[in-house]
């Protein structure tokens, strides 16, 4: 699966002539479907974040056509939105997803590289790749668990956290 989730991200960087000023930040996907939320950093001409709106949010449609399509209202309300703050002294952002507020992450630059840096499993980690488990409940979609992937900072070896949510 991770390759082709590579696969279709090329196909999208390939179609949008700004991608020199697009970093890839983090995906999250879902046991609904194959289609992907993609978060990436907006990068100014100078090599720096862009202050006045630093990540882009978005779908890839891998169970249909694999085209690239916005979120809506209440996807980006409920769900798949984000608040973003930026600090301009040391070139960061902190970013809270509007379904884990309490998990602040944040959003820099490492050389050429987006990091987003939040804790996984109580070590500092750069997030790559969140999955969301959902089971229905009548009419109701309800979160089973959410399981977070990404590089730990210090020892760059992979990491891994499973939430359960508060019932």
């Amino acid at each position: 699966m991770p390759t082709i989730l590579v696969l279709f991200y090329l196909a999208v960087a390939a179609s949008r002539p700004d991608i020199a000023s697009y970093r890839p930040l983090f995906s999250i996907e879902r046991s609904t479907n194959a289609n992907v939320v993609h978060y990436e950093a907006r990068v100014t001409e100078d090599g720096k974040l862009d202050p006045a709106d630093p990540v882009a949010v978005y779908w890839i449609m891998v169970a249909e056509d694999g085209r690239r399509q916005e979120l809506n209202y209440l996807e980006k309300s409920r769900a798949y939105g984000f608040t973003v703050k930026c600090d301009p002294s040391d070139q960061s952002c902190n970013m809270a997803l509007v379904s884990q507020k309490d998990r602040p992450i944040r959003i820099y630059l490492e050389g050429d590289t987006a990091r987003a840096e939040t804790l996984i499993g109580g070590h500092r980690a750069y997030l790559t790749r969140i999955y969301i488990s959902t089971r229905r409940v009548l009419l109701i979609r309800t979160i089973d668990y959410i399981e977070l992937f990404g590089v730990d900072v210090t020892t760059r070896e992979n990491c891994y956290e499973k939430v359960l949510p508060t019932r």
